[in-house]
């Protein structure tokens, strides 16, 4: 599919796999049908051009491996431990550091702080203002 530009179909049908890998690289507003797909398909190649199949195929094992490292079958929990202890101890202060944070925590807070800052989370203080953490 990414060396060929070809769609892949099976019984005149988009094979689901791909359909799903696809669908990351549409732009928004496009509909994942045949043809919204295929012009996908039809770019996709130039993410490695001047590279063949194998060589293909390695950077996307390398890209993979990668994802799977980071990887944490725990991630809810921790993420639930980080806002209750910005709740429940970090409340008081009208401003923290990562540092202060992670001293109530087993594990690092870093990527959940950026996590929660993404979705924009606001901590309202009692009698003030809302503050957005930083």
């Amino acid at each position: 599919m990414i060396c060929r530009g070809h769609l892949p179909l099976w019984k005149g049908r988009i094979n689901s796999d791909a359909r799903r890998f696809l669908r990351y690289f549409l732009p928004k507003g496009t509909r994942p049908d045949r043809f919204g797909l295929q012009k996908v398909v039809r770019q996709l190649h130039l993410a490695f051009k001047g590279l063949d199949g194998e060589e293909v195929y390695d950077v996307l094992m390398e890209q993979f491996l990668a994802a799977s490292a980071k990887y944490d079958p725990h991630y809810p929990q921790k993420l639930k431990q980080v806002v209750e202890v910005i709740e429940d101890v970090l409340s008081r202060s009208p401003c923290f550091r990562t540092a202060e944070l992670d001293r109530h925590l087993e594990f690092g807070s870093a990527r959940y702080l950026q996590l929660l800052l993404r979705r924009g989370l606001h901590v309202p203080l009692p009698g003030q203002e809302e503050r957005i953490l930083l």
